[in-house]
């Protein structure tokens, strides 16, 4: 059976990391595949969503593992915090950094590791770290080369590009911006909604928008304090917006709602269960975001049959050619694409969120999507 490693800067939550457990798992399907991460992950990573057994390895836990110095440095690093993580978590302290070469530990680490496959499945940024490297060990053993491009392409130089075999973008903006580095390979290959079965299940909003919803992590730059102040000039009596998500900015934005009641904050909520909260909402509002691919929860309120108010970002404009509702992502521009979907009949709500879930099934469901991942791979390997 054929081997492939994925690797990445997989932690333990974010959309690159159900997405890496996604492809890890369809590959599994016909090909022996382990995941290996040049970050650090524990048990409790979203690589395991999909297959609570699948293969792991880590950078900093092969270190350990190969060099006496790093596992005890490691140790010490441990119980001077108090215990706190793993001890692979310290494999990469200061002091391993400065005196005993951890760069070059890490590179012969990865020399050994990558022939030992017949693919390198890269999912990650361009910028991340190793790449360099790791494309490199791969070129020079015939290993093939596929890279899911998981962030926004910006205008650094990547001299790594023509060792890629194929590139797999969210959508042709992506592939447009890698242009500009010189050609390239490449596939189209959007997200999934990786909870499917459930969202399907929901029926297709059939009222007047009244309740709205948006997911995001709380930081600065998801621009969820444009939401709120559009919501806040909207608003009459039953309306609702949610905020899934947690992060650095969750106070500030609650003190922004100033204890409104008809905002409400849920925190994270596990992949099992966002359905309950799509099921509550007739609108999804896709926040602005400089840096966005996808986003995972375009694609989720596609599936769910929710009415969508997008920001013009990431590969929404590709998913929903037919939208009429985009924002510029300033708070007037948002609060006048919000009343024009609360004015909508509940006829109209109704045909218009059943073309965004037949565009779903027609497009980005669970099987096709699969089965773009695995037609890429035997294309290069069988």
């Amino acid at each position: 059976m054929k081997k492939i490693l994925v690797l990445g800067p997989i932690g333990d939550y974010g959309g690159r990391e159900i997405e890496a457990g996604f492809i890890a798992n369809v590959l599994s399907s016909q090909y022996d595949v382990t995941i290996f991460s040049t970050g650090s992950l524990t048990k409790k990573s979203q690589v395991f969503h999909f297959n609570h057994r699948q293969k792991v390895l880590t950078l900093s836990g092969l270190l350990i593992k190969k060099f006496f110095v790093f596992r005890l440095l490691s140790f010490l690093s441990f119980l001077k915090s108090n215990f706190a993580g793993s001890i692979s978590d310290y494999a990469n302290n200061s002091v391993l950094k400065r005196k005993f070469g951890y760069h070059q530990k890490a590179v012969e680490i990865i020399d050994e590791l990558v022939p030992q496959y017949d693919v390198l499945f890269i999912c990650a940024q361009l910028s991340s770290n190793f790449l360099h490297e790791s494309i490199h060990a791969a070129k020079k053993n015939n290993v093939k080369v596929i890279f899911r491009t998981t962030g926004y392409i910006t205008d650094s130089n990547f001299g790594y590009l023509n060792g890629v075999d194929c590139f797999l973008h969210h959508s042709f903006r992506n592939a447009e911006a890698l242009k500009s580095h010189g050609e390239h390979q490449y596939l189209l290959i959007d997200q999934c909604a990786f909870n499917e079965k459930q969202l399907l299940q929901i029926p297709v909003v059939n009222e007047k928008v009244r309740c709205f919803l948006t997911l995001a992590r709380l930081v600065r730059n998801k621009n969820i304090d444009v939401v709120i102040e559009a919501f806040q000039k909207i608003r009459q009596s039953g309306d609702k917006l949610y905020i899934i998500g947690d992060g650095t900015e969750k106070q500030e934005l609650m003190k922004l709602a100033e204890a409104d009641n008809d905002i409400v904050f849920t925190g994270h909520v596990s992949n099992d269960n966002i359905s309950n909260y799509f099921k509550k909402a007739d609108c999804v509002i896709i926040s602005h975001y400089d840096m966005e691919t996808g986003p995972l929860t375009g694609v989720e309120a596609m599936a769910a049959g929710r009415m969508i108010i997008s920001a013009k970002t990431g590969a929404m404009q590709e998913r929903l050619p037919f939208n009429d509702f985009w924002f510029d992502n300033t708070t007037e521009d948002l609060a006048a694409q919000m009343l024009k979907v609360k004015a909508l009949e509940k006829s109209q709500v109704f045909q218009k969120a059943t073309e965004i879930r037949t565009r779903y099934k027609s497009e980005y469901n669970i099987s096709a999507i699969a089965g773009r991942y695995l037609s890429c791979v035997a294309a290069l390997i069988d």
